[in-house]
């Protein structure tokens, strides 16, 4: 999955004081620092993303790409393009052949966001601090059909047939973070996130943490 446990944001976090401790030295600009160049519209628009893997009985691989626009202030609008591949070990039984099976699934989608950095209230570290707000479309397919009376079972007890079932997810995400600068125009971000319309389906667990990079242009 793309997602973190609270030990990994917390090491990466712990990381990335060390880090900025050691750029500060060579007085690396921040999110409030002016720009070196007239601004411009290429100016505004940075490109990243994030990838993430996930290894054990449940293995997932996710590749997110995005690109955002400083629009009014410091309100950026970014887009997010989500490839996920997921391999579920021994995550049905089959009743009838008495044995587990496992299955796996690529996932397609995308999201749009928001996000506000304090730059304009504070003009230290504290303008780093971010607040995010985000929609996001999944879809894939499923090689099991969720019906009554099936003979092969998930680990809540649904009962499923073989067959292939498209599943639909519509996420919509509230939180905030933090970047850290690492260079002029290179800045590392730390997300926390809350998934106010989590479902069965849903690959996700709240909270949601999500650690990505950007590029400025």
């Amino acid at each position: 999955m793309i997602h973190f446990s609270i030990k990994h944001f917390l090491i990466c976090a712990l990381c990335l004081s060390l880090l900025s401790g050691t750029f500060a030295q060579d007085s690396i600009p921040s999110l409030t620092s002016k720009p070196r160049r007239p601004d411009n519209f290429w100016r505004r628009v940075s490109v990243g993303g994030n990838l993430g893997f996930q290894f054990g009985s449940v293995t997932g691989i996710t590749v997110s790409p995005e690109v955002r626009i400083r629009t009014v202030d410091q309100l950026y609008v970014g887009f997010r393009f989500i490839y996920q591949y997921f391999n579920y070990k021994n995550y049905f039984w089959d009743n009838d052949n008495k044995q587990y099976l496992s299955y796996e699934s690529s996932v397609y989608g995308g999201g749009i966001y928001l996000r506000y950095y304090l730059a304009s209230l504070f003009d230290n570290f504290l303008g780093n601090i971010f607040a995010h707000a985000e929609y996001e479309y999944l879809f894939y397919t499923r090689p099991y059909v969720n019906t009554i009376g099936g003979h092969i079972y998930d680990p809540y007890g649904n009962s499923f047939m073989p067959g292939s079932q498209m599943i639909e997810l519509n996420s919509i995400f509230v939180g905030g973070g933090y970047r850290q600068p690492v260079s002029n125009r290179v800045a590392i971000d730390l997300l926390i996130l809350f998934n106010l319309n989590d479902s069965y389906n849903s690959p996700y667990s709240n909270p949601i943490f999500r650690l990505g990079v950007g590029v400025g242009l």
